[in-house]
């Protein structure tokens, strides 16, 4: 390996305290984060001197990477310092981060490292090198997998969830697999498409015993999504989706009665939420729920007897979703 990769694969992690058992697993989930960013994980034993930024940026020119990073903690504190030495900017963040009441701290602390350190490289534009003033530099040419951490977004992502799409009074509810694709349209909005079925489970029962009725539901739909809230590894979007529904019955009846099949289609429309847990900067715990409203209104019928949809239809989902 040459020197040039190895200053583009490299980032020094200073190993905490194995006593501290918050910032060991921070320390644990920075470390897989950083690896998923194809970068080459060095790790160190902990700083005799870890107070001092100065140790933090000579040991990441002693390693010839391009950063440092170290958390730091004082006894009996619940805040973090974390320490970032970035050589191809040539400074030393030091950001203290309160942990106080954070539902897994030891998430949000990798995360916010990450984003810390892809902050401060943001310093440096694309085609630009560091002024000639500024000291501590490495100032050979910042290597493409560096520049393309720092710059790089994931508009898209994909979600695929377990999906229940429930009827409140005969029917019941129907199961299955869900998947949705959607493209970042700015911070706010996002567009996108998903599938869901076939959903399988729901069935209507004749009050009279003469049948019931096996159905299969699938719903496909364009979805516009708006974040409302977002506070550290969680965060919460509205949707509005339009799309189309089709139901397909089967009956199982007792003589004289024949037994026969059908299905309708109809158009839907959709108002939710789905709440997100954040698990790395790519990968997140994802749940939701919708109101469902379809025209015309679907309903299943044995002999003389028919029920008609209660709506809305509620449309439960959880699963992850990949951002990429």
């Amino acid at each position: 390996m040459t020197s040039s990769a190895a200053f583009a694969q490299s980032v020094v992690l200073v190993r905490p305290a194995v006593s501290d058992k918050l910032l060991v697993e921070a320390f644990n989930r920075l470390r897989a984060e950083l690896g998923l960013q194809a970068f080459e994980v060095l790790v160190v034993d902990p700083l005799a001197d870890a107070h001092f930024p100065e140790a933090i940026d000579e040991l990441a020119r002693e390693k010839g990477a391009f950063a440092a990073i170290s958390f730091v903690r004082h006894a009996g504190e619940r805040s973090a310092d974390v320490w970032i030495a970035d050589r191809t900017t040539g400074k030393t963040t030091v950001r203290t981060l309160a942990l106080d009441d954070v539902p897994d701290a030891p998430s949000v602390l990798a995360l916010r490292t990450v984003d810390l350190l892809r902050e401060s490289l943001r310093e440096l534009a694309p085609g630009r090198a560091p002024p000639p003033e500024v000291a501590r530099v490495d100032r050979r040419p910042v290597p493409e997998p560096v520049r393309a951490f720092v710059h790089r977004e994931r508009p898209f992502r994909l979600r695929l969830t377990g999906t229940a799409l429930v009827e409140l009074r005969e029917v019941g509810a129907g199961y299955g697999v869900g998947i949705a694709f959607s493209r970042r349209l700015s911070e706010r909005f996002t567009l996108g498409l998903g599938f869901a079925g076939p959903l399988l489970g729901a069935s209507y029962r004749a009050s009279t015993g003469t049948g019931t009725a096996s159905i299969r539901q699938e719903l496909g739909w364009a979805e516009l999504g708006v974040t409302v809230a977002r506070a550290g590894v969680f965060g919460v979007e509205g949707t509005l989706g339009l799309g189309v529904y089709h139901l397909a019955a089967r009956s199982e009846v007792a003589p004289p009665l024949a037994s026969r099949s059908d299905d309708v289609t109809s158009f839907a429309g959709s108002l939710g939420a789905l709440f997100e847990l954040q698990a790395t900067d790519s990968v997140a715990a994802i749940g939701g729920v919708s109101a469902v409203l379809l025209t015309p209104r679907p309903g299943v019928a044995i002999g003389a007897e028919r029920t008609l949809f209660l709506e809305p239809l509620l449309r439960a989902e959880l699963g992850i979703a990949v951002n990429f």
